[in-house]
């Protein structure tokens, strides 16, 4: 009877501990679970600003290849003198120059200087602060001379009127072009790109903090 009852309460105490065991196990693997979701949520939060950092590099991009595009359209028209002009769509822009018969031309010779068309989801802001200084040995007879007939929707996209003027003289349209996109947060994404009356085009506004 003894021995009986001395091997139930080892048997009983061997069980307790294995249950022991058991739920001791089972909330290391809670633990684990829990460190692996921690890790999964803080994978996906790099991934996203890297996502939103590899979107901003991407818009910098562009506004350098259009800064060096304009740069290089700003020396012919100081070279040749000719009025030359930027046409910005939402989407796109393109160089024209202005003809012998006072009409813009798109500029499609140079396929650096051809239009560019923006990728899905990249858009173009526009803002213009006035006009670039004239000079008073110029004509003041120019293309800003209202047309007695209104140019057919066909002429205006033949012959597209710029908003960013680029002159003779070296100087240009003041203005601010802003590359926007979205990421995966739907937080907007921005670089700007300023150019001034002097024809000095640099990346980023003045006040903007990094």
């Amino acid at each position: 009877m003894i021995s009986v009852t001395g091997t139930c309460r080892t048997s009983n105490k061997m069980i307790s501990a294995h249950v022991s065991r058991a739920r001791q196990a089972g909330f290391t693997l809670m633990e684990v679970l829990l460190v692996v979701l921690l890790m999964g949520l803080a994978a996906s939060a790099v991934t996203m600003s890297m996502g939103g950092t590899s979107q901003k590099k991407a818009l910098e991009q562009l506004a350098t290849q259009f800064m060096m595009a304009t740069e290089l359209v700003l020396d012919e028209t100081v070279l040749s003198g000719q009025f030359l002009g930027i046409v910005i769509e939402n989407d796109s822009y393109q160089y024209v120059y202005f003809d012998d018969k006072e009409q813009w031309q798109v500029l499609e010779q140079d396929r650096i200087l051809s239009g560019k068309q923006m990728e899905d989801g990249v858009e173009l802001i526009l803002e213009l602060d006035g006009l670039p200084l004239v000079q008073e040995d110029e004509e003041q007879e120019s293309w800003f001379d209202e047309p007695l007939i209104e140019p057919s929707a066909e002429d205006k996209k033949k012959h597209p009127e710029p908003q960013i003027l680029l002159l003779p003289s070296g100087e240009m349209s003041v203005f601010e072009l802003s590359f926007i996109a979205r990421n995966e947060m739907n937080k907007e994404i921005e670089v700007v790109v300023v150019g001034d009356a002097l024809g000095r085009l640099k990346l980023g506004r003045e006040d903007d903090v990094e």
